[in-house]
This record gives structure tokens, C-alpha cells and sequence, in this order.
């Protein structure tokens, strides 16, 4: 059995988070798609050639972090939207540990999602068996 490498070594997770870009002398804003430790996957305006290293400021709440990072890909959407793939390469401990916070909340929002809505069912319960 052939085992191949994995492609990405952090989870990701589904995000909508402004980042800016600089490219070519521009600075370009968009959102993310996805987000983890290793990464994003962004909308961007055009092709971002495989490779190029870029500065990015990624605002997470009311925070905003600077990462560099490389694109690995970009390609078209079926809706022709143009998405490219960033592996961040230098990002600071400070950076690095607003992210891993952000990302740590993000995994346990559904939890606490969750607890929320046991809750009430709960509670629903409970006051269907006072009424009988």
C-alpha cells in the first residue's frame, strides 16, 4: 500500500476574514476562504504566480496580524472566481499566537454551539413535563 504525504500539516478551517496583499507595488484587499496555522486559501483579482512571496495583513476580530507567505496555487473557480492557495512562510510569535487563539476559538464555538442549544432543548423538555 502506497501511503502519500498529507498535503497540508494544520487544520483548516471554513473563514471569512479580510486580508490585504501587496502585489506588484499595489496593495489589494479580499477575504479568506479558509484559514489554519500553515495557511489560507483567498479570492483574489488574478493570477498570482506559483511561488512569489507576498506580505499580507489578515484582520482577525479587532485585531490585525502581518504574515509573508508563498503561493502554491491559483486557479478558477466553476463561477470563475479566481481563488489562490497561500502557505505562510515567516510569521512572528506574536502573529503566529493571535492566530493559533483565533483558530483555538473557532474550534470550540460549534461546542459551545452545541451546549447552547442541549440547553434549551433541555429546558424545553422540563417545561413540557411541568405543563402535563
Amino acid at each position: 500500500m502506497l501511503l502519500l504525504p498529507l498535503r497540508r500539516s494544520h487544520q483548516r478551517y471554513p473563514t471569512n476574514r479580510i486580508v490585504s496583499y501587496c502585489h506588484k507595488g499595489k496593495r489589494f484587499l479580499t477575504l479568506t476562504l479558509n484559514l489554519g496555522l500553515g495557511g489560507m486559501k483567498i479570492k483574489t483579482h488574478y493570477r498570482l504566480p506559483e511561488g512569489e512571496l507576498l506580505d499580507f495583513n489578515l484582520v482577525l476580530g479587532d485585531v490585525s496580524i502581518g504574515l509573508k507567505g508563498r503561493t502554491v496555487y491559483s486557479d478558477f473557480l466553476p463561477d470563475k472566481q479566481r481563488v489562490s492557495g497561500i502557505q505562510f512562510v515567516e510569521v512572528s510569535e506574536r502573529s503566529r499566537s493571535t492566530l493559533h487563539n483565533y483558530l483555538a476559538a473557532l474550534e470550540e464555538w460549534p461546542k459551545k454551539g452545541m451546549a447552547r442549544a442541549g440547553n434549551r432543548i433541555s429546558t424545553q423538555r422540563r417545561k413540557n413535563r411541568e405543563k402535563r
